[in-house]
């Protein structure tokens, strides 16, 4: 069993939250393949949209992963491979692979990752690709397998909040995805490194942003005075930490203005405000607009099938 990344030509990875501007949002799909006499090839025929991503679990026989300047990426399973999709790109099977592959979209990938404190860390691994051996000692195999197949029987034969059961297995194939990741020791890890601060400190806002920390709790929690966090923040973001929590808090009102049928009290409430009319100044002071007229907005460019420019769900 083998796979190796030298020479593959996939592009600079984009951010995984950056949402596509000229495509629809393409739900999760599903399905069993099994390349019987002759090379199938993945990609093609409405399923290879820029801006998705595909998992796959190779569980025997030879793929290979083309990019759009046909640079090559072997591998042979038992493996699961995760794979940011681009213009271009296609997956080979060899006579006689067989496994399970998804694709989703990045809204999908969004919701997926935006409960979770560890998101930080799960957002720098979706953007590009990954990679585990599976079988042999390790035994990450059979949890992942269950989640390939749970995802597969809620997309064939959903029921209800199917959607929530998908989202959650896409969580658990993440996790396991980034326990089998290398890790790294270098000199940029260190824990009073400038970046690892930050990233710390990105860790905290995800779990918290929601319990309404002040810029001193999260310094104290990362054990440094508030203006040593000011420093970092400005040095590795340009913003000072409170305007990236609140970044973070209007990212989380986009989302849910956008995906949920949440009245716009309900929202405050789940976000932590006193009630929808701060709700509603706080986010007209940072976004420009009301969030019921956001949300309008959305509804009409979605109805329209087009796209809002830039990457909405960046942060920070």
């Amino acid at each position: 069993m083998y796979f190796r990344s030298e020479g593959i030509g996939v592009p600079e990875p984009r951010r995984a939250i950056a949402t596509s501007t000229t495509r629809p949002e393409v739900p999760v799909r599903a399905e069993r393949f099994r390349a019987a006499l002759q090379t199938r090839v993945l990609g093609r025929a409405g399923l290879g949209e820029a801006g998705n991503v595909r998992a796959m679990i190779l569980e025997k026989g030879e793929a290979v992963l083309l990019s759009s300047n046909d640079a090559v990426l072997p591998m042979s399973g038992p493996v699961m491979g995760w794979f940011p999709w681009r213009e271009g790109m296609r997956l080979e099977l060899a006579a006689g692979a067989q496994g399970t592959h998804l694709l989703l979209g990045i809204a999908t990938l969004n919701r997926v990752l935006q409960r979770h404190a560890e998101a930080t860390q799960l957002r720098f691994l979706v953007e590009r690709p990954a990679f585990i051996r599976l079988g042999g000692d390790n035994a990450a195999g059979d949890a992942v397998a269950a989640c390939f197949n749970g995802v597969l029987r809620e997309t064939l034969t959903p029921g209800p909040m199917s959607s929530a059961v998908v989202e959650s297995l896409l969580h658990v194939l993440l996790v396991h995805l980034h326990r089998g990741q290398p890790t790294s020791n270098g000199a940029g890890s260190e824990a009073g490194s400038i970046t690892a601060l930050a990233e710390r400190f990105r860790v905290l806002v995800e779990g918290h942003f929601r319990d309404r920390w002040t810029v001193a709790r999260y310094a104290a929690e990362l054990g440094i005075s508030r203006d040593r966090l000011n420093d970092i923040c400005i040095r590795a973001h340009g913003r000072p930490p409170a305007r990236l929590i609140r970044e973070r808090l209007m990212l989380e009102a986009r989302i849910y203005l956008e995906n949920s049928p949440l009245a716009l009290g309900q929202i405050a409430d789940v976000l932590g405000f006193a009630g929808a009319s701060q709700f509603n100044r706080v986010f007209k002071a940072l976004q420009g607009r009301s969030p019921g007229r956001y949300r309008e907005e959305q509804r009409r460019l979605a109805k329209a099938g087009s796209a809002p420019a830039g990457a909405p769900y960046a942060w920070p």
